[in-house]
Parts: structure tokens; sequence; C-alpha cells
């Protein structure tokens, strides 16, 4: 099957042909102010699984709301309703609504695990040790002002493999090289 190119910018990670779908590719969840929250996106369970293996989760700590929409201040009990929507081909992850923002002292947390991604990173046919170096540089990146991509500071854990970032706002977020 023929995948379209990723999106202009970094090396975005496309998923395997052989990685099983998603349980969903938009869901929401209401965040509090004062209250902790999140949400959790998996793959389809595999023959013999109950629940499939984890490909998101967000993170939002109590008392983490700090902005709802249009970046108006939120007060405790103000609640938010977040949509998650991942591109089933490029797998960006886009959260809304626009204006959310979280505080300094407690952020959000991101966790996107690649397992399924495509090996052949760069896409040249061949899986090799350029492949192996461009792993080392996965990292979260986010969609500045839908213009440009800019990198996060993240943890990448080649082990699980997953990478993780704190958010401070919403934007599209990508796992990029």
């Amino acid at each position: 099957m023929d995948q379209p190119p990723p999106p202009a910018g970094p090396g975005f990670l496309r998923q395997a042909p052989s990685a099983p779908a998603l349980e969903t590719y938009q869901t929401s969840f209401w965040a509090y102010d004062g209250e902790a929250s999140g949400v959790t996106v998996n793959y389809q369970p595999a023959a013999g699984q109950l629940v499939g293996q984890p490909f998101l989760r967000f993170d939002i700590p109590k008392n983490g709301l700090a902005a709802g929409a249009d970046g108006v201040r939120t007060k405790r009990g103000d609640s938010v309703l977040v949509t998650v929507t991942i591109d089933p081909v490029t797998f960006t992850v886009d959260f809304q609504p626009s204006g959310v923002w979280f505080s300094n002292g407690n952020p959000a947390r991101l966790t996107i695990w690649y397992e399924n991604a495509d090996p052949d990173l760069n896409g040249d046919g061949v899986v090799d040790s350029v492949d192996q170096l461009l792993r080392q540089q996965i990292a979260l990146w986010y969609h500045a002002d839908k213009v440009y991509w800019v990198p996060l500071s993240s943890a990448n854990d080649p082990t699980l493999p997953s990478v993780s970032t704190v958010l401070y706002h919403f934007s599209e977020y990508a796992v990029s090289y």
C-alpha cells in the first residue's frame, strides 16, 4: 500500500504497513480546573489481546489547567472539552480547542509510542545503520502557528519505544527526527 508523503518539515515517522489500526482517530474528554484528567488511545487489540498496545497517553495533572479556549484564565471548577484528532496517514496529533494553556508548575504530559512505526525511517527502502542513527534523534515536535515545526525537549525511551514531553499549550504534535 502506497503512503502519501508526510507533511513538510522534519522526518515524520510513518506507521508500518503491518501496524494495526487505532481504536479511534478522534476522541474527546472533559478537563476540569482543580482535577486531574487525561486520555489514552490504543491500537486495536491483536488476536488474543483484550487491550491493544498503547499509541498515545495525555495527562493533565491536578491544578494543571491554566487557561481554556482562547487563553481565558480558568477558575476552580471550570471545564474545557478537549478533542484529540489523530491523522490516519501522518499520525500527527491535533489538540483542540485552541488557546488552552497549562500551568508552568504542573504542565500536561504527552507520551506517544512508536513501536508500530515503519523501521525504514528515512524511506530509502533499506533498514540500516542510518535508520538506527535517526531512531536516536526521535523527539516530539509541534506545529507552531501552522507554519513550521519546532522540536520539543523530549525523553526518547527506545526500550518501550516511546517519546514523552511536557506540554504548556495545545497545538498539533508529531513524532519526528
